[in-house]
């Protein structure tokens, strides 16, 4: 079949349309692209659902403040009712139930309906061992209710940063620090952890509190959890190891919160545990950490020092500072715990002095017994954190829930910028989902970003690259620096775990970067340029994901409200508007254009918005409709935007106001493939669309013609195409083959793919140059006995600045 050409407008709800000559009844095709009906399965190395389509998943972690209790106010700036962990309520994380309606018709509305839904341990288990809080399981349940009534699906993530809210991050319950004998009041004083509810007013601690993972509190936690048989096989807690006592309630707890939401089919899985940290598993030398894996920040104390202060013996320890090429640097020392305070409670003394790790010496300094300790088992065998310590957890873990749903995905993952451990075959369970996440790990601790340079962070950490090698310059070289480290990632996984689905949990941007320029001037335009070559890397991988974060109660003062941080695409609540409607006398003068859209090839109903109004033509060869497009404002600078870009008129307005770097954010994607995909691009400046896909040869192309079955999904490719970008514009498809049909209500283009489908030019005839490109570009590469399908969807060129508030952007400032 020759290439097939159209355009279209938006398509006016009827209750029947028709596509190149056949009727389509609307009640087969009911279903967005961005909704999840069906189940999802894992199969062949991608999430397929029930029609065998490819399913590429695309959301948000919701959200970054389910890390916080609303009662007390959990907000890490603020201290009262800190230290009474057991009444605690998380009741309203992520939202109040009265705003779920609010939430979901956003998050649908910009595609991005695939939820990593945050349930840290404490909002379960707050209260003690074994006593779960119901109220707040009753919430997720009417709130998990509500989110299927939007197409959603979700996964539960058991988040946890640094351990615990009470180690400087949040996560385990406060008593869980009992079971090895610390004393959670006693954190700050004597360095065992930075925690923000302690911290003076001048401390930096969005870039400190990462640090803790190298600190007492955390590192022991992750070490008694992962490894407490091997390295602490002494300690007893009930008459029961830690190590036991924690694994088996943390995996009851979550397997009795699977058995509660079973009969949501809005849960698809459950994760693990978020960025599985060793602890001092591995440590060389209780003498240092490696400052090029190991943030060095602030105060950093190395293993035996901060086992020293904790034990109420005061140490002069390092303090460290940014600098460049390396990241930080030392630049000083000073006295921490000079009141020698123990950070254990009254009668447990310190469970690595017990074990022989260190004493004092003579003096009453600390000295290491053994400073590869936490290398090596008892009999000198080295242990391996990922073969030894964590992937006896994900299969605990996974045992426990798929004893509930054996149809739960577990959802697994290392810390960033380390590998995963090679899966054994006896582990190669289709249910399990490789989930690493990735940021730009140079504009996260800077909280700085510019368009003409980046840096591989994951290369000089790894050693595999020199300064000069990380090095990319302009927008150009970010999308290459970022493709790259995805494909690294990805590339990696497969060989560590095998073929299996890939999502990366996490992903996104420091909102107030730039010293939160931004929020002043309301110009997002480098936080669009990050976002989109981060999102770009993504969809060069074909791999799912979910942004961080989305955040309903974010404010530009406080964030996300969780230790500095300020990621959420959106922010209903900034503490200073950006000043969007006072420059009104700039606004350029009402604009009045005419657009000529035109149907090419095949009958079909033509929806044309004029004047405010939509008619819908007869069907005839070779219509053609002029529609007059109402008066708009244009803005002529970054403070007209919320103002005229987001007007009123748009029916949409009210989901995109609050939103941030919307243009990289909201952006057309296959959801649902039927076939293996190829390719799929997204060129912001010219808001054109490209995807591929190929399917088995199936021999001879049929004599009859096609016969569009569109009650048949298996051959269904459904893209989303977001109002966001295209709300008034013509589109012109582009398809090799099949039939198509573009609903704008739906946001959603249905593209019916030809299983007999042959390519005109046999690939064999082609000429030399084009066939090194294609053996070159691994996007070209069709598997032998497949045939290639693609499509391409773009706005009509006259009309690209007019959609794309981007490509005003761009123009503006030269880019």
């Amino acid at each position: 079949m020759p290439e097939a050409v159209g355009s279209a407008l938006a398509h006016g709800g009827t209750s029947t349309s028709s596509l190149n000559g056949y009727d389509v009844d609307e009640r087969v095709m009911l279903e967005r692209a961005q909704d999840w009906i069906g189940p999802i399965f894992s199969k062949d190395g991608y999430f397929q659902d029930q029609h065998h389509r490819r399913l590429l998943l695309r959301g948000v972690n919701l959200a970054g403040h389910s890390k916080l209790p609303t009662s007390p106010p959990g907000s890490t700036h603020l201290s009262e009712g800190f230290f009474d962990h057991k009444n605690v309520s998380f009741v309203g994380r992520p939202f109040a139930l009265e705003e779920a309606d609010e939430h979901f018709g956003r998050l649908r509305s910009w595609g991005l309906t695939f939820i990593r839904l945050l349930v840290p341990w404490e909002s379960l288990e707050h209260a003690g061992p074994g006593i779960y809080d119901e109220e707040y399981i009753d919430y997720l349940i009417t709130l998990l209710a509500k989110a299927k009534e939007y197409g959603i699906r979700c996964f539960i993530d058991p988040h946890q940063d640094t351990w615990s809210r009470f180690s400087g991050g949040s996560g385990a319950p406060g008593w869980t620090f009992e079971t090895v004998g610390l004393d959670l009041t006693k954190f700050m004083v004597t360095g065992a952890a930075y925690v923000h509810q302690s911290a003076r007013p001048t401390d930096s601690g969005h870039a400190a509190w990462p640090t803790n993972y190298q600190k007492l509190a955390s590192a022991t936690m992750f070490t008694i959890f992962f490894g407490g048989s091997i390295f602490a096989p002494n300690a007893r807690y009930n008459g029961e190891h830690p190590q036991e006592f924690l694994q088996r309630h943390f995996c009851a707890c979550y397997q009795h919160l699977a058995e509660r939401v079973k009969h949501l089919d809005t849960v698809v899985g459950f994760e693990v545990m978020n960025e599985p940290h060793f602890g001092y598993i591995g440590l060389k030398s209780l003498h240092n950490f490696d400052p090029m894996k190991d943030l060095h920040y602030g105060d950093a104390p190395s293993a035996l020092q901060s086992m020293a202060l904790a034990s109420g013996i005061p140490q002069q320890v390092g303090v460290w500072v940014k600098s460049w090429p390396w990241p930080t640097r030392k630049a000083r020392t000073r006295t921490i715990n000079a009141g020698g305070i123990s950070a254990w409670l009254p009668g447990r003394p310190c469970i690595w002095r017990q074990h022989g790790v260190w004493d004092v010496d003579t003096n009453g300094q600390p000295q290491a017994l053994a400073s590869d300790y936490f290398t090596r088992r008892r009999d000198g065998s080295i242990v391996d954190f990922g073969q030894d310590c964590y992937l006896p957890l994900v299969r605990r873990f996974k045992q426990a829930i798929l004893s509930v749903r054996s149809d739960y995905l577990i959802f697994f993952e290392p810390i960033p910028n380390e590998d995963p451990p090679v899966l054994p075959p006896a582990d190669d369970d289709p249910q399990l989902i490789y989930s690493p996440h990735w940021y730009d790990l140079k504009a996260l601790f800077n909280k700085s970003f510019n368009s003409f340079v980046t840096h591989d962070v994951q290369g000089l950490s790894r050693g595999t690259k020199n300064v000069l090698e990380a090095t990319y310059f302009g927008v150009a070289g970010a999308n290459r620096n970022y493709t790259g480290q995805i494909r690294n990632i990805v590339q990696t996984g497969c060989t560590k775990v095998g073929r299996r689905p890939i999502l990366f949990g996490e992903c996104g941007i420091p909102m107030d970067m730039n010293e939160k320029q931004a929020f002043e001037t309301g110009d997002y335009t480098h936080h669009t340029i990050f976002l989109d070559a981060m999102i770009n890397a993504m969809e060069a991988s074909m791999v799912s994901f979910t942004l961080w974060n989305y955040n309903p109660h974010n404010d530009n003062a406080h964030g996300d409200h969780w230790n500095g941080e300020d990621f959420s695409i959106f922010s209903p609540r900034p503490s200073h508007v950006p000043n969007a409607w006072g420059p009104a006398a700039r606004v350029a003068n009402m604009v009045k254009e005419a657009f000529t859209f035109s149907q090419f090839g095949s009958n079909e109903d033509v929806a044309v918005r004029a004047s405010g109004k939509l008619t819908v033509s007869a069907s005839e060869e070779n219509l053609s409709s002029t529609a007059s497009v109402d008066d708009c404002d244009t803005p002529i600078t970054p403070f007209d935007l919320t103002g005229a870009y987001f007007k009123e008129g748009d029916r949409s307005h009210h989901h995109h106001v609050g939103g941030r770097a919307l243009d990289a954010v909201i952006r057309p994607y296959a959801a649902k493939i039927a076939g293996d995909p190829l390719y799929m691009k997204f060129d912001l400046k010219k808001l054109e669309f490209q995807l591929a896909f190929t399917t088995p040869d199936i021999g001879a192309p049929t004599t009859n013609g096609l016969r569009v079955e569109w009650s048949s999904p298996d051959h269904i490719t459904e893209v989303f195409v977001p109002n966001f970008h295209y709300h008034d514009a013509a589109v012109d498809v582009i398809v090799s083959d099949g039939e198509w049909k573009y609903d704008r209500d739906r946001q959603t283009l249905y593209w019916y793919y030809d299983p007999t489908y042959k390519p005109a030019v046999d690939p064999s005839a082609r000429s030399w140059w084009s066939w090194l490109w294609t053996y070159w570009s691994e996007e070209e590469r069709v598997p032998s006995g497949h045939i290639k399908h693609a499509l391409t969807l773009k706005p009509r060129e006259s009309q690209v600045a007019k959609t794309s508030l981007y490509g005003w952007l761009r123009s503006l400032v030269g880019i």
